[in-house]
């Protein structure tokens, strides 16, 4: 009879449980088809099999290494319909020395709820390119005489071309570090390149990377971190030519500062048991994605974030930001004529106008005041 009254007691609560009532926003700052995008939609995929309600619509908001995306993400209401899929070395670490003069939050200003997982970054070139190994590549990089264009996408991405070219001794005078809003248009650059037009070689996810590499379009030189990947196991590692590049990509979702514990326990569960599932499982052998145990939990995720900063904020803080900022968006030229309007609002400056994406329209300029203007050829 006492278990009778205790399950009743408990009804009223489990009718209340929270759960999506209408489509969920989905924040994403880069261009479609990044990693955290991937991961996430399939991830959404399993948890609508438990959960029919769970709809939601992708909203893709590059610039700025995801600043643009984050600045918009603390205005958003903290009733769960609104999340953010935040690449971890962006917003959480290069973000606080690249763009920090833009940026709206700290590190730590937004709900972290889990990591849905990683993927180790790899060094591309492009079939024609005579670079086939990393002692070949650091080799070009610090004996060149010639420029050399080299595509990242991202916060992490941008990390492993630093260790490259301090550990390998780099060219900087002719080595830049293309920077292009996103890793699909970064490897596009690589795929389409010619000798003039695109880059030689590029930096971004093998998740992301995967196809081209076995369209025969791009072709891998190494892998940063510390395993080796069962799906290439012949590839090397950069950790031979650049001890201590043990960067990866790595995607979360967030909640909105302010947001009630009973959501929060919502997204925790029913996208833990997603990523621990066997179709999961499945998904991640086939694009080499995995995760750590440890990082399913709110706890977790923000020790995991603080431990990257410590590592990395040293070493990064001490990289020149005007090179930095003078290479943002000069490649982007390469262009998948996509166009979407896009409102991106600053505290001084409200514009609404179209972006093209894989142009060179939206970078920032950083003027002596710290404020930043939006630019639209």
């Amino acid at each position: 009879m006492k278990r009778i009254f205790a399950l009743l007691f408990l009804l009223p609560a489990l009718a209340f449980a929270w759960e999506p009532t209408k489509p969920v926003a989905v924040m994403v700052g880069n261009t479609p088809g990044a990693g955290n995008e991937i991961a996430f939609r399939k991830l959404a995929e399993i948890v609508q099999k438990n959960n029919p309600k769970f709809t939601y619509v992708v909203l893709n908001i590059p610039g700025a290494d995801s600043v643009v995306c984050n600045n918009r993400f603390t205005e958003a209401d903290a009733d769960g319909h609104t999340i953010n899929l935040p690449s971890h070395m962006s917003s959480y670490v290069t973000n606080d020395i690249w763009e920090k003069k833009v940026k709206k939050y700290e590190w730590d200003t937004f709900v972290d709820v889990l990591t849905m997982g990683k993927s180790p970054l790899t060094l591309v070139a492009h079939p024609s390119s005579k670079i086939n190994t990393p002692q070949e590549f650091v080799r070009r990089i610090s004996t060149t005489r010639e420029p050399i264009n080299i595509a990242v996408g991202g916060g992490a991405h941008r990390t492993a071309y630093e260790y490259l070219m301090e550990k390998g001794k780099g060219n900087r005078d002719l080595i830049k570090p293309i920077k292009f809003n996103g890793p699909m248009p970064a490897v596009q650059s690589v795929a389409s390149y010619d000798g003039k037009a695109g880059t030689e070689f590029g930096i971004m996810p093998i998740a992301v990377a995967r196809p081209l590499v076995e369209a025969g379009k791009v072709k891998i030189i190494g892998f940063t971190g510390t395993r080796k990947m069962p799906q290439y196991p012949d590839v090397a590692m950069l950790k031979d030519v650049a001890p201590g590049i043990n960067v990866y990509a790595a995607w979360s979702i967030q909640l909105p500062k302010g947001t009630p514990n009973d959501v929060v326990e919502w997204y925790q569960r029913e996208f833990a048991r997603a990523v621990r599932s066997e179709e999961y499982k499945e998904w991640r052998r086939q694009n080499v994605v995995f995760y750590e145990e440890d990082e399913l939990t709110p706890a977790g995720l923000k020790k995991h974030m603080k431990e990257l900063r410590d590592t990395f904020l040293p070493v990064l803080d001490k990289i020149d930001l005007d090179t930095y900022l003078n290479s943002n968006g000069v490649a982007e030229t390469q262009a998948l004529n996509w166009t979407k309007e896009l409102q991106i609002s600053t505290k001084k400056n409200p514009v609404r106008d179209k972006i093209y994406y894989w142009g060179n329209q939206d970078f920032f300029d950083y003027s002596k005041n710290n404020d930043y203007k939006l630019f639209i050829n």
